[in-house]
């Protein structure tokens, strides 16, 4: 089984596809794996090529076609071998591994949303939700490789690392996005619930910044929480790869409502987690969607910050993934493949 990966430039994506990948290695324990690096030209040559995958779909079916990517991809290159199986996430992918499924006559899977793409150009389509195609493939959470044994080698290596002693919640904080706006009040509320929870519960905070936080917000909570925190990483000062540590090493996850990839990466630790909710939340219908779910399996539980007056961390109230998310998301792609 050779199996072609189409990557871009964002880690988001690449990590989505990288969870993919890890199912179907339950799947194709001996396959292949061949890594396509690619750029866009731009977002009309995008749409172009959109429209013509559409509409000339034949066109692509023919090898010399491949000739032409040069004029939608500034970076790119032809897989080695002819793939039997092509993946990618993300829009600025989906488009040649529609071209590539195409002109190598193979079956690919796109992660995601087809995004103006007609759904019947790829063979599967794993989404989190109900989007209404009739390939798709819906699975637990979005895609990631965290598993039950990085976790606890990776927690293990930072508490000894660190000399950490004592019980931890994890707190992931993200910034304005996905149509959530964190305002000065949110953050002031923010501090004061998170003393709250850490006299209460007898914990302290392992704490991560993200790209989307404020540096002034980065500042003002390190210096407030600096009593109430075993570990704080300014990701915009001095970013840490923390993720796996904090999972492993909290009994707890709180992260704010509006990254549905850390809320799913939270998740797939298999342990409680708090999303934080502003004032300010007007997501799409697909993100409520997502969130609705993850709220009506016990996954997790909202949090209003605006209107927080006393919440009680109470671990039992949770279900959880009945294993490694990557596990689940290789038994329903098994299914339809």
């Amino acid at each position: 089984m050779n199996v072609l990966v189409i990557r871009d430039d964002k880690p988001g994506h690449y990590h989505q596809t990288e969870g993919i990948v890890l199912s179907l290695k339950e799947i194709y324990p001996q396959m292949c794996i061949e890594y396509v690096d690619v750029e866009i030209r731009g977002k009309v040559s995008r749409k172009l090529l959109r429209v013509l995958l559409n509409h000339c779909t034949t066109f692509f079916e023919k090898a010399f076609s491949l000739g032409y990517i040069q004029y939608f991809y500034k970076t790119y290159s032809l897989p080695q071998n002819k793939p039997d199986l092509i993946l990618s996430t993300g829009g600025n992918t989906a488009n040649l591994n529609a071209w590539f499924a195409k002109a190598y006559q193979t079956h690919n899977i796109l992660n995601g949303r087809v995004r103006g793409l007609r759904e019947t150009l790829f063979t599967k389509v794993t989404t989190v939700i109900d989007l209404g195609y009739a390939n798709q493939i819906i699975i637990d959470v979005a895609p990631n490789t965290i598993t039950a044994e990085k976790l606890k080698v990776e927690a293990q290596n930072f508490v000894d690392l660190h000399h950490l002693q004592g019980e931890f919640y994890a707190l992931l904080l993200g910034g304005d996005g996905a149509g959530y706006h964190y305002d000065d009040t949110f953050y002031d509320e923010l501090i004061v619930f998170l003393k709250h929870i850490a006299k209460d519960n007898h914990i302290q905070w392992l704490i991560t910044t993200s790209r989307r936080t404020p540096r002034e917000v980065e500042e003002k909570l390190k210096q407030h929480l600096k009593d109430h925190s075993a570990y704080f990483v300014a990701y915009n000062t001095k970013p840490e790869k923390v993720l796996l540590p904090f999972l492993g090493s909290s009994k707890a996850v709180f992260v704010t409502q509006e990254s549905a990839s850390m809320i799913s990466e939270a998740i797939s630790a298999r342990k409680p987690v708090y999303t934080l909710c502003p004032k300010e939340a007007n997501p799409d219908s697909n993100y409520q969607k997502i969130v609705e779910k993850f709220l009506t399996q016990k996954w997790i539980k909202k949090i209003d910050m605006h209107s927080v007056k006393n919440v009680e961390v109470c671990l039992g109230d949770f279900e959880a993934l009945e294993s490694d998310s990557y596990v689940e998301t290789a038994k329903k792609i098994k299914e339809h493949l």
